[in-house]
């Protein structure tokens, strides 16, 4: 995958992310039910910043500007 692909993608996911976060937030007796997917959204991200180690911390916390 391309540099502009991956940063595509971790924009999604980490928008997936912070969605999840704030849903649980909202709803917090359905913790159980979407924590699972949340923490595999967290792992997806890892993955993808593994492949672009100059990423700077403005970048990981509010994504690329691509």
């Amino acid at each position: 995958m391309q540099e502009i692909e991956l940063k595509r993608a971790y924009n999604k996911v980490l928008t997936r992310f912070y969605n999840g976060c704030n849903y649980i937030e909202e709803h917090p007796k359905e913790t159980e039910k979407y924590y699972t997917k949340v923490l595999e959204l967290h792992n997806t991200i890892d993955k993808i910043l593994e492949k672009l180690p100059n990423a700077t911390e403005e970048e990981i916390l509010n994504g690329f500007k691509v």
